[in-house]
């Protein structure tokens, strides 16, 4: 059996202040096989993790469309586009998996859109009891596969979804076939969203004086 965490972000993403190497920590003390780490618009967060080794990392990124945000799971290159069908596409290239997370929050759901899908979240830590809800029904109407996601932007909701699956070997097959169940699925504390949105705005000022004084210099 496989114990994993889907939808995990690092401090690469603008609103989060988790630290690798805190992550393993974690995964190590409970028991944790894999995390998938799906920072916004980037992989580097999860190669970050595939330097320091020791747990297994999906690589995944986060990323924002016009449709709402589209993971993808076991990327190996970068996808620059804002386009939903092109990100989409990126990751069919790569062999990689499509999630759409917490589909019932900043999403335009469309048939087009969920049909490309292959797992919807249909928990996720930061989400609303009735949002939760309606992403069960949605993956149920379409015959999506379901996922728990943490959408941890700091270090205390990283195990607030755990997922466990039953095999050992190719883990991108494991979770295709739909071998998996939820085992824990906890909400997260509002505040952690507000610190978030702190955070963004605290880094994305601090780069824009750095641009500033990189153009005086």
């Amino acid at each position: 059996m496989l114990k994993g965490i889907f939808h995990i972000h690092t401090k690469i993403s603008f609103d989060s202040l988790i630290v690798p190497e805190s992550i393993v920590e974690f995964a190590l003390k409970n028991g944790i096989d894999f995390v998938a780490v799906t920072d916004h618009n980037t992989i580097k967060g999860a190669e970050l993790l595939e330097k320091i080794g020791k747990i297994k990392v999906i690589k995944g990124a986060e990323y924002s469309t016009e449709k709402g945000d589209i993971i993808g799971l076991f990327l190996k290159r970068e996808i620059k586009s804002k386009n939903s069908s092109e990100v989409i596409r990126g990751i069919r290239e790569q062999k990689g998996i499509v999630y759409l997370p917490h589909p019932y929050k900043n999403h335009k759901l469309d048939r087009e859109l969920v049909n490309k899908v292959d797992l919807i979240e249909v928990f996720n830590a930061r989400s609303s009891i009735e949002e939760n809800r309606k992403a069960l029904k949605l993956a149920y109407a379409f015959k999506k596969i379901p996922v728990a996601g943490s959408d941890a932007h700091f270090i205390r909701e990283v195990g607030l979804t755990k997922m466990v699956y039953n095999g050992n070997g190719d883990l991108k097959r494991i979770i295709l076939e739909n071998r998996g169940c939820i085992v824990e699925c906890e909400r997260s504390f509002p505040v952690y969203e507000l610190l978030g949105i702190i955070v963004k705005t605290i880094k994305l000022k601090r780069i824009k004086i750095l641009r500033e004084l990189w153009g005086l210099l």
